[in-house]
């Protein structure tokens, strides 16, 4: 698995992990000043309008005889929440 791994993504297992160990994640990073701008703007965390822009999506194109897409937008809320869960958890740890 160790052959299969550095022959993939150029490292040996473990190596990966001392590379981004000192490095921060740009997309997160992004993330979180999106969402610390969009919460100084509107007082309400970015991802909590996407969570209810999603739902309220969701339920418009079920209704609208769209019952596949609509439970495909469904899906997303729980992602959303996700993502702000690891956005709030590094922003303690910072």
């Amino acid at each position: 698995m160790a052959t299969t791994q550095k022959a993939i993504m150029g490292t040996a297992p473990g190596e990966g992990a001392a590379i981004m160990g000192g490095q921060r994640d740009a997309a997160e990073s992004l993330i979180k000043t999106l969402d610390q701008s969009t919460k100084g703007t509107t007082g309400v965390s970015l991802f909590h309008i996407l969570t209810l822009g999603s739902i309220g999506a969701s339920i418009a194109l079920f209704l609208a005889g769209k019952q596949q897409a609509g439970i495909f937008v469904g899906l997303w809320p729980p992602t959303f929440q996700t993502l702000k869960s690891v956005v709030d958890k590094n922003v303690k740890r910072s």
